[in-house]
């Protein structure tokens, strides 16, 4: 299959995990420490249904690399759960645009990577669409969660540097092995601190099957959209064109957030009036161009 697939089906996976990631978190979590745990314990079980197959790579320095960033994904999740739980889920996604723009920024300083005249040129037409997006007409200024967002798309630009290095040093499979052990680790680590444990054992003593159903149907569409993006890095030796092709995410969670709203107001409910979804569509046809032009 082509790459361009891939980077085409991983922001459909991750649309769909966004809205569940929103419905789990107003139905049947607790805090956000909750969240997260029950996020990184479903890992655990993909780790085992790949380890068969893939077999246990060898833990040598490079292979500390995915199982570090997958701890570090689960941790991540807390500043965007944070967000979802404060502000519309479409407009703080739109927002994932800036991704790419805070890698080259990263690659800029850290990397001593050069910026030529058509990246300065994206960077600040994705900046205008981030802008339009952020601003609301309301005592606030800026949408809610825009703060939290904005860290956790930090750190998944950080993250995104890692996963295009650590795959020029190991298989895709083995990788996409290491990554999901990361993720499942960083579940105990929430036993570290006793008040976080004994919430947590509450927590999982009250979890109903509904609560174990959807998060770990969650688990799986993220890990699909993971799978997927790691399989187009590894298929095309450009990370800035995967990066550019998932910013179609944008458009999914727009329609997708039409959809559920009319047909299931009263599990997922957002401001589709006709003036949020242009300044959402406008916005985010703004930042994919700027994108393009980054990147592209």
């Amino acid at each position: 299959m082509n790459w361009i697939l891939f980077a085409l089906i991983a922001p459909f996976f991750w649309t769909a995990s966004n809205f569940v990631d929103k419905y789990v978190l107003e139905k049947y979590t607790k805090g956000i420490v909750d969240f997260l745990f029950f996020s990184s314990i479903a890992s655990w079980f993909l780790f085992f249904v790949l380890l068969p197959f893939v077999g246990m790579p060898a833990l040598n320095l490079y292979a500390f690399l995915p199982i570090i960033t997958g701890m570090i994904l689960v941790y991540s999740y807390g500043f965007y759960a944070k967000a979802l739980g404060q502000g519309d889920t479409s407009s703080l996604v739109i927002l994932f645009n800036l991704i790419p723009v805070v890698t080259v920024i990263l690659a800029f300083v850290f990397l001593g990577q050069t910026l030529s005249p058509n990246e300065l040129l994206g960077l600040c037409v994705v900046l205008i669409g981030a802008t339009m997006i952020s601003l609301e007409k309301t005592k606030n200024i800026f949408i809610k969660g825009l703060g939290m967002i904005l860290v956790a798309i930090f750190i998944w630009s950080v993250m995104y540097l890692i996963v295009d290095y650590g795959l020029t040093k190991m298989s895709y499979w083995d990788y996409l092995l290491l990554d999901s052990l990361g993720s499942a680790l960083a579940a105990p680590t929430f036993f570290i601190i006793p008040s976080m444990r004994r919430r947590l054992i509450g927590r999982i003593k009250q979890a109903s099957m509904k609560k174990y159903f959807w998060v770990s149907c969650n688990g799986l569409l993220d890990f699909f959209g993971h799978m997927s993006v790691k399989q187009a890095l590894a298929l095309v030796p450009s990370a800035g064109l995967v990066t550019t092709v998932t910013q179609t995410q944008s458009f999914y969670t727009i329609a997708l957030g039409v959809l559920l709203t009319l047909l299931v107001p009263k599990i997922i409910k957002e401001n589709i009036t006709i003036p949020r979804l242009l300044k959402k569509t406008i916005g985010a046809v703004i930042m994919f161009t700027g994108v393009y032009i980054l990147l592209v």
